[in-house]
C-alpha cells in the first residue's frame, strides 16, 4: 500500500512539472512574440494612446495696399481641443459640456454630442481670444486642451471685400485674392508631437518632435486703400440715388494696366461673411458680363479710323434709325441730328452712325479689333471668377448683330474687359495687362516677386489714339458727358446706357447706366469707369446716373494726388495741346 502510495506521488509530481515546463514554455513564446514578433504593433498602439500629433497652422501673409496699408491680417488666438476618448462617462461628458457652454458659442446639447463621440481627437473652437483661452485652461477639465493658433482679420471692415474674398474655417482661402493667391498666403503648417497624460492633456515636458510652422508670403495689391473708400463711398451714393440695384467702379492707371481700385456695391464684411447675401459677394466687375452699350464705341471708331475708311471729319445723315436687313433698328434719339460728323456722332452718342461705321468695317474686320482690344477671353487680371464675355461667333454674324456690336449692344463683356480696352485709347493705342498684384513680399518686407507692367496689344497708332481722345473731350465737355465734368480739370469721357438681356431677349426698361472718362488731359493718368446696374426711375442715362459718380470720385483723385486745377472757363471744350 505504501509503494503504492509513493509511486501515485511520483506520478503527480512528472505531471506537475510537465504541465509546468508546458506552461513556461507558452509563456517564453508569448513573451518572445510580444517583444519581437508585436513589438511594432504595440508600440504603435501605446503611442496612439499617449503620444500626438499637433498640427500648428502657419500664420497667413498679410494683404496690404500699393501703399503698405495692411487689408488682411492673422491676428494670435487659440484653438479648444479634445480627446473625448478620456471622457470615459456620460456624467463627465456632460459636465465637461454645461461647463465649455458657458465660453463657446455653442449648446452644451451640441458640445455633448462632440464629446460624447469616443475619438481621439476633436476641434472645438478653431478661434478664441487670450482671456477665453486662459479661464478654459484654468478649469482642468479632462480631455480638453488649449492650443496657440491664429485668426483672420480685414481691419477695414467692408473696403474691398469682394477683392479680398474671405478665409474659411479651416483655414484655406474661399473667395477673392484669399483664394486666388491661397499659396502664397498660406504657408507651410508645422507639427508639434507630444506625449499625453492619462486625461489626455499634451505634456510639453515630454515633447518629442517640434516642426515650426512657416509662415505665408505678403501679398500687394496695386489698389490704393484711400482711393478704394472714396469710390465705394460714391458708388453707395450713386445706386442708391438712383434706387439700382448693384454696381461696379474701376480706376485703372492705363500706362501700366495695374488697378488703383475696385469697388462694388452692395458688399459685405469679411470679419462675418456668414451673413453675407450672394449679391453682397458677387464681383460684379469681372464675373458678370453685360451689354456695355455706349462706353464700346470707340472700339468701333478706332477700327474705323485705323483701317482709313473714316476721317473724324467723315460726314453721316442722321434720322433716327437704319434699317438693316429689312430689320429697324432705332437710334436713342428717335429725331436724329441730320448730317453730323463722327467727331459730333461720339459726341451725342448717335447708334445710327456706329450702325454705319460698323457696318463698313465689316464683321472679319471689327472682330480683329475685338481681339486686339482684349475681348473674347478672361480679362486675366488676377482676381477668381473672371469671365470671356459673350460673342455671337463670327461665322454666325449677320448684318443685324454687326449693326448692334457696333454701338455696344448684341454681346456681354465685363466692366474690367471694357475699361482695359478703352484704356488703350488713353495710353496712346497700347493696351497693357490689367492686374491687380503688384508684389509677393516675404515675412520681413523683401520683395520675393515684382509684377512687371505687360504689353497686351497695339490696338492702333499714337495719332489715332490722340484723335479718338480728342473727340471723346469734346463728349466730356459739350456733349452727353457733360455731367461728369470737375471744374478746373479737363477730361474725356463717354457715356453708356445699355439694354439688359432679360431671358435672352432684350429689355425695353432694364438698362446698365455707365460712365468712362479719362483724365487729367491732354495727359490722363487714369481712366474710370461707373457702371450701375438696373437703375430704376426716372434717372437711367449714363449722364444721369454713372457720370455724377465719376465726377465725385475723380475731384477726389485730383486733390488727392494734388494736380492743381488748370483749365480755363472753358473747361477744355477747346483741349490742350501736349
Amino acid at each position: 500500500m505504501k509503494k503504492k502510495s509513493t509511486h501515485l506521488v511520483r506520478h503527480r509530481a512528472r505531471l506537475l512539472l510537465l504541465y509546468t515546463a508546458l506552461f513556461s514554455a507558452l509563456l517564453l513564446v508569448r513573451l518572445l512574440m510580444i517583444q519581437v514578433a508585436d513589438a511594432n504593433q504595440l508600440h504603435a498602439y501605446a503611442s496612439s494612446i499617449h503620444v500626438h500629433r499637433i498640427a500648428l497652422p502657419a500664420s497667413r501673409g498679410e494683404i496690404v495696399d500699393r501703399n503698405g496699408i495692411v487689408l488682411a491680417m492673422d491676428t494670435p488666438t487659440y484653438q479648444v481641443v479634445a480627446v473625448p476618448k478620456y471622457l470615459t462617462s456620460r456624467k463627465q461628458v456632460e459636465s465637461a459640456a454645461v461647463t465649455l457652454a458657458h465660453y463657446l458659442p455653442f449648446s452644451s446639447k451640441l458640445l455633448a454630442s462632440v464629446l460624447g463621440n469616443g475619438s481621439w481627437y476633436a476641434l472645438l473652437a478653431r478661434s478664441v481670444s487670450s482671456a477665453v483661452a486662459h479661464q478654459i485652461s484654468t478649469l482642468n477639465l479632462p480631455g480638453i486642451s488649449v492650443v496657440p493658433s491664429t485668426g483672420r482679420e480685414y481691419p477695414n471692415g467692408t473696403l474691398a471685400s469682394q477683392v479680398l474674398g474671405m478665409v474659411g474655417s479651416q483655414g484655406q482661402g474661399l473667395a477673392g485674392v484669399e483664394y486666388e493667391y491661397n499659396k502664397i498666403l498660406a504657408g507651410k503648417p508645422g507639427s508639434w508631437v507630444v506625449r499625453t497624460d492619462a486625461a489626455g492633456n499634451p505634456l510639453p515636458q515630454w515633447q518629442l518632435a517640434y516642426k515650426a510652422p512657416v509662415p505665408g508670403d505678403t501679398v500687394q495689391l496695386t489698389i490704393d486703400a484711400n482711393i478704394e473708400a472714396a469710390a465705394q463711398k460714391w458708388l453707395k451714393w450713386g445706386i442708391k440715388r438712383a434706387h439700382a440695384l448693384n454696381g461696379t467702379v474701376i480706376v485703372l492707371n492705363p500706362h501700366t494696366g495695374s488697378v488703383i481700385a475696385l469697388a462694388n456695391w452692395p458688399n459685405f464684411n469679411p470679419n462675418n461673411y456668414y451673413n453675407a447675401t450672394p449679391l453682397q459677394m458677387n464681383d460684379y466687375a469681372v464675373e458678370d458680363p453685360v451689354p456695355p452699350g455706349s462706353i464700346f464705341k470707340p472700339v468701333t471708331a478706332t477700327a474705323g479710323l485705323t483701317l482709313g475708311l473714316f476721317t473724324p471729319n467723315s460726314m453721316f445723315d442722321t434720322v433716327g434709325y437704319k434699317i438693316v436687313d429689312g430689320v429697324r433698328i432705332n437710334d436713342w434719339n428717335p429725331n436724329g441730328w441730320g448730317w453730323i460728323t463722327l467727331t459730333r456722332g461720339l459726341e451725342v452718342s448717335s447708334d445710327q452712325v456706329f450702325m454705319d461705321v460698323a457696318l463698313k468695317v465689316g464683321a472679319a474686320s471689327l472682330y480683329h479689333f475685338i481681339k486686339l482690344f482684349g475681348f473674347n477671353h478672361p480679362s486675366n487680371v488676377g482676381l477668381p471668377g473672371d469671365s470671356p464675355g459673350l460673342w455671337v461667333p463670327l461665322n454666325q454674324v449677320n448684318p443685324v448683330d454687326l449693326a448692334t456690336i457696333g454701338f455696344g449692344q448684341g454681346f456681354a463683356a465685363t466692366a474690367m474687359q471694357m475699361v482695359a480696352a478703352d484704356s488703350a485709347v488713353a495710353n496712346n493705342g497700347v493696351m497693357m495687362q490689367p492686374h491687380i498684384l503688384k508684389a509677393v513680399l516675404s515675412p520681413h518686407g523683401t520683395v520675393v516677386k515684382a509684377v512687371k507692367p505687360k504689353v497686351e496689344s497695339v490696338t492702333t497708332t499714337p495719332a489715332i489714339a490722340e484723335e479718338i481722345q480728342h473727340m471723346m473731350t469734346l463728349e466730356a465737355t459739350q456733349g452727353t458727358g457733360v455731367p461728369a465734368q470737375v471744374p478746373g480739370y479737363i477730361i474725356a469721357g463717354k457715356t453708356g446706357t445699355s439694354q439688359k438681356i432679360v431671358n435672352g431677349r432684350t429689355s425695353n426698361n432694364l438698362f446698365i447706366a455707365s460712365y468712362m472718362g479719362m483724365g487729367p488731359m491732354p495727359k490722363p493718368r487714369f481712366i474710370m469707369l461707373v457702371m450701375i446696374n438696373r437703375p430704376i426711375g426716372n434717372l437711367f442715362y449714363g449722364d444721369q446716373v454713372s457720370a455724377p459718380v465719376w465726377k465725385h470720385i475723380a475731384e477726389f483723385m485730383f486733390h488727392y494726388w494734388n494736380i492743381k486745377p488748370y483749365a480755363g472757363p472753358d473747361n477744355g471744350s477747346k483741349p490742350l495741346k501736349p
